[in-house]
């Protein structure tokens, strides 16, 4: 197989496309969430399957599950009126029948056809189902009814209990027991089959050219997708409506995976080494199917190209454990039709379930098919999985797949992966040649982009089909924020705020909050977090916050923060902090001045500050514009070595080559974030009331009191930091040790040649900087005194006098103004921790701050009592740490330890908000996608008839009389009150329920009640 390959089938274009998937009943939300890596999981709703009957951590206990999380879809209500269906036949058929019509006539609309104009001539429908849907398999009991009597007579005589008693009961429970499940009427039989599914969304358009379901388990509606093709390619078929649903969250599915040890008790990590299984999910989509040739005669947008398909089975692999050299299989023959390589795709939306087995079974059968023609390059294609962000659908799991990735290739764009933060071993073993899209990656809406689309199922099915782009991108899936925005939209973390006017006040709202976050998803976490943003009252002198990153962390932050108010709750100018600094509570406090410090040389990171240049515009542009400057001046632009792809990497060497070239430039790269991060501040209305830096980072620190601007910053960063790291053979090192100053001076004595105390850091660490074989000679002493050492990776022995050549070249040449003005803000210097004045000598003082001592203890010790908060402004957190080594009493917070790490700034938003700061919580939120909040309990899921409530007739309400003697009279009387109160609330109960169905009803019967005379 080669690129030369010559196609051997038919190409079909895709013009059309509809779904209805849990938190997306449209395309451009369904993209959206793709994008923006929304994770649809939440606990699973009562009216579903209630847990306390059916759950059990124990994964032995018998008929239960271990899963408690499931991705539902919520808002699907089936329109009968409109429709001009028959409510009984709705009522007797499986919701499965009428989600899959609603969605293939999206999908119909999507491709331009209504249903009076949509062609029928050779129109067909091609489905994937198992099973039909839980409905189905629930309303089956009501015929079961004569076991359940049996059961119930046999343990009701064995108990003792007299005949007349048993007949009335099981009349009465006959009575509850049918109460919930539809009658059985003529349309009972073919709403519960799964093969009359395509029958009727033929009878609705009128298609001639065949309906019928494909059920290959989890690789169902895949297949669907490759037989429609196949009957268009011979020509069976003009236009083809091919697809998949599946509504099964039932005790049958679910504790049935759970016995094979399918689903995850955690959560669910695609393509991660965690992978632990799969969270079920539901849904449907359905895709419109033409002709390549025929679609381009008529003038119909082709939102992607299907070039070609395959399908394998395992022969001799066992029925539910998958097969490398079956799904190689597959893709072999797609790519046989298509007549390129597999190495000519951008990315393949995996099958990705998250098992260990599955997720290592699939990416050694994709490299397996990788490597026909010889070693494949590596890290050239992505991996992906919508199942990462909707759980396991099942029979519409391949339809999802699909697509997620006609929509990605024809907005060019590889979509990511959610929750996959450790890339599974097999990435680096046999599957080199595949990478996990962690991050996302936006091309030129000109280029052609591939992409593969796998599903597996059980029995040892598996199929494949490849696409690329159609026409330019879709206007109608442009989303509604930038994409680079909405591929950093998801963090780890939310910051939750509330305010009470009194602790009983507090406590009611915390009471609220619970209510309203029991049962959300996963993705709803920041909607929850926006809407109490916008609610919280300033004036209030009760406020508390809470950093969490899931919906299950949440209510238990929230049960513990009503436990703080209740067993201690602050005195006025108390702030309460647990220790893991995931719930802060404040009484009455107005202490919300806040210290900057800059970190210095060794704080990059890869990808620092990344979020924000990907979220803001700002952001961005300041990027350019520094790149720029530093070219014009003749130094290096840092955004090629800031920002890497990561997901990419080959191996670990060159994410450290990568570490390496950024370190070359890591002076002005480092001062380029914290300026980043100290613009995004004031934004957010957080300034400072006094600033300081470590070393390097107090270039950035004298530039906020007004010293210099910006570029004159990164200038002098990018010549002080050639000149620092500037190779000679005589350049020297340095090392960190783990102990106090006197404690390194003491070592230092003796060690022949040279070596200083170069930074007094904190109490339990001094670096020491020097001449090269000095400081390895200072290193195996102090390892004789079990002083833990580190040799620092520098170019050159900072701080000392190995710095003496470069500071007389500053002293000369420095682009820095000769004085300081009055500052902006108090100024506190690294050297001694002293209140800089107005009129010191800045290029005097930056000379001799290259060869001078940093005493950041003084720094620390001057600053701290002018600060109630103290902000690591910059990449890393190293200074947070040396900060709490030093004092007690101040804490220090990082605003990103590590690349991407949103619980850091969310704990400082948390801290400043209970300080009693005014944060501008509209900019938090911009350029995130984020959606009205709408709690779980007002949310329309699908129900499980099981879980329905009874409808009886009030006959059946009185109680029995199982006495054989007593008052009659009382009895009776007894009785119809009961009765009296049981009708009322029944009456009440069913207009609650059905008030919106009877007023439909009403007006269906006015439209066509005849017109009077």
């Amino acid at each position: 197989m080669n690129l030369q390959t010559p196609r051997i089938t038919t190409p079909i274009a895709v013009v059309g496309l509809g779904c209805h998937y849990p938190g997306a009943d449209e395309l451009s939300a369904l993209w959206e969430n793709i994008l923006a890596r929304r994770c649809q999981f939440r606990q699973m709703p009562d009216r579903r399957l209630p847990l306390s009957d059916y759950y059990d951590s124990d994964r032995n206990a018998p008929d239960q599950t271990y899963g408690s999380q499931a991705s539902v879809i919520d808002g699907f209500e089936f329109d009968w009126v409109k429709r001009r269906v028959p409510q009984l036949t709705v009522a007797s058929t499986d919701i499965v029948h009428w989600l899959a019509l609603e969605v293939a006539l999206k999908a119909i609309e999507n491709a331009g056809y209504k249903r009076e104009s949509v062609p029928t001539h050779k129109s067909g429908v091609i489905l994937g189902n198992t099973l039909t849907g839980e409905h189905t398999r629930s309303n089956t009991m009501r015929l079961r009814w004569p076991f359940v009597k049996k059961v119930l007579y046999a343990a009701a005589t064995a108990k003792g209990l007299p005949p007349q008693v048993i007949e009335e009961l099981s009349q009465t429970m006959e009575q509850f027991y049918k109460s919930v499940f539809p009658k059985i009427t003529e349309d009972s039989l073919a709403g519960g089959l799964s093969n009359t599914i395509g029958g009727r969304i033929c009878n609705f358009f009128n298609f001639d050219g065949g309906g019928y379901t494909v059920d290959g388990a989890c690789s169902s509606s895949l297949m669907a997708i490759a037989t429609a093709a196949t009957s268009l390619a011979n020509g069976d078929l003009d236009m083809a409506l091919a697809g998949g649903v599946d509504i099964s969250l039932d005790t049958f599915e679910l504790i049935g995976f759970a016995k094979t040890g399918a689903l995850t008790a955690e959560d669910m990590t695609v393509y991660d080494r965690r992978g632990s299984g799969f969270i079920p999910g539901e849904g449907c989509g359905f895709a419109v199917l033409k002709r390549l040739e025929d679609a381009c005669a008529a003038g119909d947008y082709i939102y992607a190209v299907i070039n070609g398909w395959g399908i394998s089975s395992d022969g001799k692999g066992g029925i539910t454990a998958p097969s490398i050299t079956g799904q190689a299989k597959a893709l072999g023959r797609a790519y046989e039709k298509a007549g390129y390589s597999l190495r000519q795709l951008h990315f393949i939306e995996g099958h990705g379930t998250g098992t260990p087995v599955g997720d290592r079974t699939e990416l050694a059968g994709v490299a397996l098919a990788m490597g026909t023609d010889g070693e494949a390059k590596t890290r050239f294609c992505g991996m992906t999985s919508f199942k990462s962000i909707v759980g396991h659908t099942k029979a519409a799991a391949g339809i999802g797949g699909f697509i997620k990735a006609v929509m990605a290739v024809n907005q060019r764009i590889l979509p990511p992966t959610a929750n996959c933060e450790q890339p599974n071993p097999v990435f680096d073993e046999v599957a080199k040649c595949l990478y996990p899209i962690l991050q996302g990656e936006i091309y030129d809406p000109t280029e052609t982009l591939y992409a593969g689309v796998s599903a597996m199922g059980f029995g040892g099915i598996n199929s494949h089909v490849t696409i690329s782009s159609g026409d330019a991108p879709a206007i109608s899936l442009k989303p509604s924020l930038d994409e680079r925005a909405l591929l950093v939209s998801h963090q780890d973390t939310e910051v939750f705020v509330l305010s009470g006017a009194e602790v009983a006040a507090l406590l009611e709202r915390i009471q609220l909050v619970s209510q309203q976050a029991e049962g959300i998803s996963l993705a709803e976490l920041v909607d929850l977090a926006a809407e109490l943003s916008s609610q919280v009252n300033l004036e209030f002198p009760w406020r508390a916050a809470i950093v969490a990153g899931t919906p299950k962390d949440l209510l238990e932050s929230l049960k513990q923060l009503e436990q703080l108010l209740n067993d201690r709750p602050p005195a006025p100018n108390e702030i309460r902090v647990t220790q893991q600094q995931n719930i802060w509570l404040s009484n009455q406090v107005k202490r919300s001045r806040v210290g900057f410090l800059f970190p210095g040389q060794g704080s990059q990171r890869l990808n620092m500050a990344r979020t924000l240049v990907q979220r803001y515009s700002w952001a961005r542009e300041f990027l350019e514009q520094s790149d720029l400057w530093l070219e014009e001046m003749g130094f290096s632009a840092i955004s090629e070595y800031i920002y890497r792809p990561l997901d990419r990497a080959v191996n670990t060497e060159q994410v450290q080559n990568w570490f390496q070239e950024l370190t070359e430039v890591a002076p002005t790269a480092i001062c380029f974030v914290s300026l980043l991060w100290k613009r995004y501040l004031e934004r957010l209305g957080i300034k400072p009331v006094a600033v300081g830096g470590h070393s390097l980072g107090e270039l950035v620190a004298f530039h906020l009191a007004g010293a210099y601007d910006e570029k004159t910053l990164l200038k002098f960063a990018a010549m002080r930091g050639e000149l620092m790291t500037a190779q000679t053979i005589l350049a020297g090192n340095m090392a960190s040790l783990g102990c106090d100053r006197q404690t390194a001076q003491r070592l230092l004595s003796g060690i022949p040649g040279y070596l200083a105390v170069a930074n007094i850091n904190s109490p339990v660490q001094t670096v020491i900087s020097g001449e090269k074989t000095s400081v390895e000679l200072l290193l195996k002493r102090a390892a004789t005194q079990n002083i833990q050492t580190r040799q620092l990776a520098v170019a050159n022995g900072f701080h000392s006098q190995m710095m003496a050549q470069a500071a007389q070249h500053l002293r000369s040449n420095a682009p820095i103004p000769e004085k300081l003005e009055p500052p902006n803000v108090p100024l506190f210097s690294c050297v001694n921790g002293q209140l800089m004045e107005s009129g010191v000598n800045l290029k005097e003082h930056f000379a001799s701050q290259v060869t001078a001592q940093v005493n950041f203890i003084d720094l620390v010790q001057a600053i701290a009592p002018q600060c109630d908060i103290i902000l690591e402004v910059g990449p890393g957190k190293v200074l947070s740490g040396l900060v709490s080594a030093i004092t007690d009493s101040s804490l220090c917070l990082p605003l990103e330890s590590k690349a991407g790490k949103a619980k850091d700034l969310n704990r400082v938003l948390a801290s400043f908000f209970a300080h009693g700061g005014q944060i501008n919580w509209s900019t938090v939120y911009e350029n995130r996608l984020v959606r009205p909040f709408i709690p779980a309990s007002q949310r329309l899921f699908i129900d499980n008839p099981c879980e329905r409530p009874f409808s009886v007739s009030a006959e059946y309400l009185s109680p029995m009389n199982l006495s054989l003697s007593g008052d009659r009279e009382q009895e009776v009387e007894s009785s119809t009150l009961f009765n009296d109160h049981a009708i009322a609330e029944i009456l009440s109960n069913y207009f609650a329920e059905r008030g919106s169905f009877l007023a439909d009803l009403i007006r269906a019967d006015i439209e066509n009640f005849p017109p009077t005379v």
